[in-house]
């Protein structure tokens, strides 16, 4: 069942500025900046560009991976033989997929982050100024079932499901693509010998490329059995109250996502975003370190408006005695495929159409804490937590806890960040070479499989490559 993959999973394509390993680092950049606009003016470096980086995230509370072979082995195309068809595709089981059961609601996230050319300086001992671009992609369901989850995990053939009727919860579905600009600014209101407290504020313009989303206000559905066809099963819709929105613009120009996007001017959503932080140090006798520093920031405020109605769709659906099967969807391509499946057979036209709907963006309360507990040794704490509201039409930062040990000279930097996210512990690993950077927030996630009985809820993975000059001590 394709479609239900997609919309209660939706884990299989690709927003947020996670990276913890490097983010909290005086070294990082313009890293440093999307955790805290006011990180900038904390900077060890005077000059740093960075010419590309990237991260790839999932996570979930419900499907542990538990295939015999790694997720990093199937990215690299390099699944064993005996797990693959004949002809080359990958062997892949509803079992690889186990289940983690406790009669809460559920939630999945997965983004991609692409970090283009972008300049941090430092304007003397007063502050900084930087300059960002970013290409971000994300989807992510909340709340939903998990009678639901166990349909798209098991599929319509699977005997434990058949002619139960379900009043699922109000489950929602929100995907959103979009480049950004943003200026940031970050001065130092306050410096002495013992302390300095420093401001920051960023400023994103925003290009909407492709959104969409299903809110789920209530759903009742059986899976019965085909009279007409032996052994094949459908999904039967009793009722369906729902928002329904996303834009056409890529599929009716045939196009896929790419850096040409930052230049187009025909991109059916236009938004503001902004970041806005507070950074204090503890000063040490060190000059080069500090004792503790504190930071305190909201990142992502902002929406994106979809307003080209000829690219956009927004519907109301009221809808009884529908009928889907495993096949409807076999043939659509990407989120506006399925959704342009759905309005076909919904039969919702364009008189039921608003042509207009807004998509927030992750905001979060972002904390950090930095403690220089001597050598070149820190302990560093960070928490995220979404702000959101429950019923916003917008992607999400998933909340989460990290604490995590970091050694780091101006040359080297390793840290290890443990972290608490979508009720599971993962440990991630980051080594930073100059201003040049490898790390994942999830190792596990890497290379877990059922083999070595690891069995993850999420994989990350994130890079980058970058120029840079240290400051001048004064």
């Amino acid at each position: 069942m394709r479609f239900l993959l997609f919309f209660c999973l939706v884990t299989t394509s690709v927003t947020a500025q996670n990276m913890l390993g490097v983010a909290s680092s005086p070294y990082g950049g313009t890293q440093s900046m999307y955790l805290n606009p006011a990180f900038a003016a904390d900077s060890k470096y005077g000059f740093y560009l960075n010419l590309v980086s990237g991260n790839a995230h999932l996570n979930n509370d419900y499907f542990r991976y538990q295939a015999p072979y790694s997720l990093t082995s199937l990215i690299l195309n390099r699944v064993p033989g005996q797990y693959k068809l004949a002809d080359g595709t990958v062997l892949f089981r509803p079992e690889y997929l186990g289940e983690t059961s406790n009669g809460k609601p559920k939630s999945a996230t997965a983004w991609t982050d692409f970090r283009g050319p972008s300049l941090l300086l430092r304007l003397g001992e007063g502050g900084a100024i930087g300059l960002t671009t970013r290409l971000r992609a994300a989807a992510q369901v909340n709340n939903a079932s998990e009678s639901l989850l166990s349909v798209v995990r098991a599929g319509l053939e699977d005997a434990r499901f058949y002619n139960i009727p379900s009043r699922d919860n109000q489950f929602s579905v929100n995907t959103n693509t979009y480049a950004e600009v943003g200026l940031t600014l970050a001065v130092t209101l306050l410096q002495d010998d013992y302390q300095q407290l420093s401001l920051g504020a960023t400023v994103k313009r925003l290009q909407g490329i492709t959104a969409g989303f299903l809110k789920n206000n209530g759903l009742s559905y059986r899976i019965l059995s085909d009279t007409a066809q032996q052994d094949t099963y459908y999904l039967q819709v009793d009722q369906l109250n729902a928002d329904l929105g996303y834009t056409t613009y890529l599929q009716d120009k045939g196009r896929s996502v790419s850096v040409r996007q930052f230049f187009d001017g025909n991109n059916p959503g236009r938004g503001w975003g902004a970041d806005i932080g507070l950074s204090y140090q503890l000063k040490s006798d060190d000059p080069d370190h500090y004792a503790l520093r504190l930071g305190v920031a909201l990142t992502d405020l902002g929406t994106i408006r979809y307003r080209r109605s000829s690219y956009v769709r927004h519907y109301a659906i009221q809808t009884t005695n529908q009928r889907f099967t495993s096949t409807d969807f076999n043939e659509a391509r990407g989120s506006e495929g399925i959704a342009k499946v759905l309005e076909n057979r919904l039969d919702l036209t364009e008189a039921n159409n608003t042509g207009q709907f807004d998509s927030g963006l992750p905001t979060a309360l972002s904390v950090n804490a930095d403690v220089h507990l001597g050598s070149g040794f820190y302990l560093t704490g960070t928490l995220l937590q979404d702000v959101r509201g429950k019923e916003a039409v917008a992607i999400r930062q998933p909340s989460l806890i990290s604490v995590g040990p970091r050694l780091e000279t101006s040359a080297v930097g390793v840290a290890v960040p443990l972290t608490f996210i979508n009720n599971s512990f993962v440990a991630g690993v980051s080594l930073r070479v100059g201003p040049v950077f490898l790390g994942t927030d999830n190792l596990f996630g890497m290379i877990g499989s059922n083999s070595n009985k690891l069995r993850p809820r999420g994989a990350d993975i994130y890079a980058g490559l970058a120029l840079a000059s240290l400051r001048r001590k004064p």
